[in-house]
């Protein structure tokens, strides 16, 4: 399979559309997220402000490098999603004619579906982060462009629930219960950040 983000659009999309497990949900909602981080960046870079004045071009410039990084993050967590899901498909293919190799199976089908939710978990929590820092673009950032702010922010939320999603199908299956305590934990957190920084932004927006 070609890497997803060197992909054409209507490739990417025409994959996605194919009858094939992977890309699948959470390497979608990855994409979706670094989509919308990068209508962010280009809110923080533009040359005007909310108002203009000098506290608010430092306060874009500041953000604008975090925002950078979480879009090459969430780029390559998609590629991330597709391999993880990739090798638990694998795993689920792996000989159960023994004892023995049921044995193998069950650890590596176990393994797998962890690292299968650990990369959406991250996938959630970057979104979290980003939206962390459209506070800042939402209160800073120049006026006519708060529409494109908004798409931005209605795709990284939609990121983090996609992914949460991912996560909590994955967890459905393990028998690790210290893994499922710690990673539903994990995930409960970063919806609250989700949801506690996407409010404040649309309401900077709507001010």
């Amino acid at each position: 399979m070609n890497k997803l983000t060197s992909l054409t659009v209507h490739a990417l999309l025409a994959q996605v559309a194919a009858p094939a497990p992977t890309p699948g949900g959470g390497a979608v909602a990855a994409l979706a997220g670094a989509s919308g981080t990068a209508l962010a960046e280009m809110v923080a870079a533009l040359p005007r402000t909310r108002l203009n004045a000098a506290g608010e071009r430092a306060a874009l410039d500041q953000v604008l490098p975090a925002l950078t990084a979480a879009r090459a993050r969430l780029q390559k967590l998609a590629e991330l999603d597709v391999d993880a899901f990739d090798r638990l498909l694998a795993a689920f293919r792996l000989p159960k004619g023994s004892d023995a190799e049921k044995a193998t199976r069950r650890v590596a089908v176990t393994d797998a579906t962890k690292d299968a939710t650990l990369v959406p978990l991250e996938t959630a929590r970057t979104c979290a982060d980003v939206l962390k820092l459209m506070e800042t673009v939402a209160d800073a950032g120049h006026r006519a462009a708060a529409s494109d702010l908004f798409v931005g922010l209605s795709l990284v939320r939609a990121a983090a629930e996609g992914a949460a999603a991912n996560v909590r199908a994955n967890l459905d299956s393990l028998d690790d219960a210290a893994f499922v305590l710690s990673s539903t934990r994990r995930l409960m957190a970063t919806l609250d950040d989700v949801t506690r920084s996407a409010h404040t932004a649309i309401g900077s927006l709507q001010g």
